[in-house]
């Protein structure tokens, strides 16, 4: 079955326009790059903010960076995709991809649990006091995108048969 997927996606349209324009792969990068930049510094603050590190910084005011970190990971989404379609045979059996793919869904999940059961109560609050929830969201938040990255940076080096 992946095989037959690999195959779909080597066919398509995307993966030739890719494959035969020198300068798409090296856009791709740096797209994918301003992306991440803006993600993961945005989550930093935000992250920093609930665990307690940044001092004095009320999480209405971190939230605000939540709409450049949206538009980061949008950037991302957007270029990883075309990555997977510019090169699937590669990143489909590599164990780098895989495992970035898992702690992005584990820092989904994170985030979903936060956006529902926490974040509701810190917002009301006027004066922000880090409690164990909002620290637990924001370590495993800093731990899983940390390892987003990493593991997106041993994809060439890593388990690529």
């Amino acid at each position: 079955m992946l095989n037959s997927i690999i195959g779909w996606l080597n066919s398509t349209a995307i993966n030739n326009a890719i494959q035969s324009t020198s300068w798409a792969w090296p856009t791709m990068e740096a797209i994918h790059f301003i992306g991440l930049i803006l993600l993961l510094g945005g989550l930093l603050i935000i992250d920093l903010a609930l665990i307690g590190v940044i001092k004095g910084m009320s999480p209405q005011k971190s939230h605000s960076l939540l709409k450049i970190v949206i538009f980061g990971f949008a950037l991302n989404l957007i270029t990883g995709v075309l990555f997977i379609f510019g090169d699937s045979g590669r990143y489909f059996i590599n164990i780098s991809f895989q495992l970035k793919m898992l702690f992005m869904l584990l820092a989904g999940l994170n985030a979903l649990w936060y956006t529902l059961k926490i974040q509701p109560k810190v917002l009301e609050v006027t004066d922000f006091t880090p409690t164990a929830a909002t620290r637990l969201a924001g370590i495993l938040s800093l731990t899983f995108w940390f390892l987003v990255l990493a593991l997106g940076r041993l994809i060439p080096y890593l388990g690529t048969g």
